[in-house]
């Protein structure tokens, strides 16, 4: 179990509480759907929530760590889980569960006509079991072990017939003649006989008919559902009790969810009392989660982030009538870490790395699987290495041992020939990446150089990749949570202060919903981009040549015309924005419009916006660059518009954080700010606009 929490969980944990709290009358229970994209620490936040019901029933299950299994081989283990005995507390017994259980067993053949017969038979298995598990307790003395490891797909009990070991482990705590009877009235099909169910069931469990194989899942599932309800109703307690459900979107993952939503509608058309079942699922596919329909991203579902999320508005989003079933489920996705709880990640792991969180946090953009590699690199680096500002523009080249890891191969032609460890920006992609197709990855790398992801799609950049990765990488990266909403461009994405105070001048064109990449994922992916031949067909140079003569070509909006100014100077035309935006200066009504535009062309990538490694000279810092860069890109450009071209050039560089090194104020700041005090001296300057934005990359108490 954890003995830390988890950094951001606070909200997710109100929700829990709220609904794992029973209430004064009967009430609906949501299925809490936990969305994700990969490295979110779902399975963390899950495990925490176990961690926090480990005083009340509780069970956990991984659909992704062990074979595809059926909804009642689901329900079992679950039951399994929840009938460990509590201290001062009755345990949860599941008669009806059992008795099924052991009807459909493997070997138990039920062919009689005799229903006396077929009564002492199946008293008989009951019995055998109670003493078997008595004989095994005495033998072993593994059941407390058992029911502690929680995690119930991967307990291993050699010797036992999986079925029958559930049977016996847990559940059978009752007396044969009562299990016998309550499961006997549970399975009871009027007018025949009761007995005559059992055999029916037995008969069903025999076959490999698709409606025959449900049934059997359905009537399981709705004897673990009413043995759950039962207890309730024999013992009233404080808390709901709560399975965990971690990956419901690999195989099989939803048929047990998909059955408990379709025992629920049936239960409440006959009356009948809500069951106390709290279920908090996970999953890093939006695709695979039913849910309210969204007319935006992600994956058209309608997603609460977990500010927004509380009992009550999942209550007032059910419809009335429910058309469909969707509204059981409540997806909710995780966000990603905040500077401050960065800061608190560093501050577990070492004191001497909390100094660069600003780095750590904008380069992940708090994404808490890269923030924890990303400090355990920091850590290497500054600590381990006495390195500084300069070692650490060089993170992602760094080759962090993370375990799972291939490494990087030697020979390209032979891809099993191991090499050297991957570097950091290799193992995210590889990690973050790995539910892609090997197309989908490839074509994933072109497509970070469009600043939208539909414009990659729309430019045409894609057609030498297959059909199906086209038709499928939009869907599937949608899917997976790694489009977000554009970061607004401003001096904060720059290391100054102050966001979203220009998004008034943005075109009305652009406020439709549009995705970009995850900052993070396209900060990894433009380094594999670079990393490649810039003039091949798949090369820095080739997609934005073709990105910009696209938006060129639809220059019928603002977004287009910038966007091919931004593509212009990825290719290193900056005599060619300078020029605009000088022209610009004079001709923009106001000074936020001009600023506007500033910083949506400097929000370019640069092929190389590290200073590469000099062996045995000093690595030049990123304020040496901006006039060594702004001389050699633009020399025309430096004489007749000086200042201008100096600010480009500071911003172009800042746009990328591991230039952005420092302890308090970023080192590229001084420099922006001085150009903008000169460009406020200068005639029709806007001055007062420009003075403004040099405050904001000013050093502040």
């Amino acid at each position: 179990m954890p003995t830390e929490r988890p950094q951001g969980v606070k909200d997710i944990v109100r929700l829990f509480n709220e609904c794992r709290t029973r209430g004064q009358g009967d009430r609906e229970l949501p299925v809490i759907t936990l969305l994700g994209r990969r490295g979110s620490g779902k399975t963390t936040t899950l495990r925490w929530l176990g961690y926090l019901a480990s005083n009340r029933p509780n069970a956990f299950y991984d659909f992704a760590s062990a074979v595809p299994k059926r909804p009642h081989e689901v329900a079992a283990r679950l039951a399994l889980g929840l009938s460990y005995r509590l201290p001062r507390q009755p345990a949860v017994h599941f008669p009806r569960l059992a008795l099924g259980l052991l009807v459909v067993r493997a070997g138990l053949t039920i062919d009689s006509a005799d229903a006396r017969r077929v009564r002492a038979e199946l008293k008989q298995a009951l019995r055998q079991a109670k003493e078997n598990t008595e004989a095994y307790e005495r033998t072993n003395g593994v059941i407390e072990g058992v029911a502690l490891l929680q995690d119930l797909n991967v307990v291993q009990l050699p010797g036992l017939n999986l079925v029958l070991k559930l049977v016996q482990f847990g559940l059978p705590r009752l007396p044969v003649s009562v299990m016998w009877r309550t499961g006997l009235t549970w399975y009871a099909d009027s007018p025949n006989r009761p007995v005559d169910a059992l055999m029916k069931l037995n008969e069903l469990a025999g076959s490999e008919a698709a409606a025959d194989v449900e049934e059997v899942d359905r009537q399981l599932c709705g004897a673990f559902l009413e043995d759950l309800r039962d207890h309730y109703a024999r013992h009233p307690r404080d808390k709901e009790c709560v399975v965990l459900l971690d990956n419901i979107d690999a195989p099989q993952g939803r048929k047990f969810l998909d059955l408990l939503v379709r025992i629920r509608e049936v239960n409440a058309s006959s009356d009948r009392a809500n069951d106390p079942l709290l279920v908090v699922a996970t999953a890093a596919n939006a695709r695979s989660v039913p849910g309210p329909y969204a007319r935006d991203f992600p994956a058209e579902l309608r997603i609460r982030t977990p500010e927004q999320a509380s009992y009550t508005d999942w209550q007032d989003s059910i419809p009335r009538p429910a058309s469909t079933t969707k509204w059981h489920w409540y997806p909710v996705q995780l966000r990603d870490l905040t500077e401050p709880e960065v800061t608190t990640l560093a501050e577990q792991a070492a004191s001497a790395v909390v100094r660069v969180t600003p780095l750590i946090h904008r380069l992940s953009y708090g994404h808490p699987w890269s923030a924890r590699v990303l400090l355990d690199a920091t850590y290497a680096i500054v600590v381990e290495r006495s390195g500084g500002a300069a070692e650490l523009r060089h993170i992602l080249d760094h080759a962090p041992p993370l375990p799972g890891l291939p490494e990087a191969p030697t020979d390209p032609e032979d891809p099993t020939a191991a090499g050297d460890p991957m570097t950091l920006d290799e193992a995210a992609r590889h990690y973050l990446l790995r539910d892609l197709s090997e197309g989908q990855r490839a074509a994933l790398v072109v497509c970070s150089a469009a600043r939208a992801f539909e414009s990659a799609v729309d430019a045409g950049i894609l057609e030498e990749y297959d059909q199906l990765t086209k038709d499928t990488l939009r869907r599937d990266i949608d899917a997976r949570l790694w489009l977000i909403p554009p970061v607004p461009e401003d001096a904060n994405t720059r290391g100054g202060q102050g966001s979203g105070y220009l998004e008034h001048c943005r075109d009305p064109e652009e406020n439709k919903p549009t995705g970009v990449l995850h900052p993070w994922l396209r900060l990894v992916l433009l380094q594999a981009l670079a990393q490649q031949e810039p003039e091949g067909s798949m090369g820095w140079t080739a997609a934005h040549t073709a990105l910009r003569d696209w938006h060129r070509r639809e220059q019928q909006t603002q977004h287009h015309r910038l966007d091919a100014l931004y593509h212009s100077l990825a290719l290193n035309d900056l005599n060619q924005v300078v020029a605009h935006l000088a022209g610009q200066f004079a001709e923009l009504p106001g000074t936020d419009q001009w600023l506007y535009e500033l910083y949506a062309i400097t929000a370019a990538p640069m092929l190389l916006p590290v200073a590469p490694r000099q062996r045995g000279e000093r690595d030049p810092s990123p304020s040496d660059r901006v006039r060594e860069l702004a001389a050699r890109l633009a020399p025309g450009a430096l004489e007749e518009h000086w200042a201008l071209t100096m600010l480009v050039t500071a911003l172009w560089l800042a746009a990328d954080p591991r230039n952005r090194v420092a302890n308090s104020t970023p080192e590229l700041n001084s420099t922006i700010a001085a150009m903008f005090h000169t460009l406020a001296a200068l005639p029709h300057s806007g001055a007062a606009g420009l003075l403004r934005e040099a405050e904001r990359y000013e050093p502040r108490p």
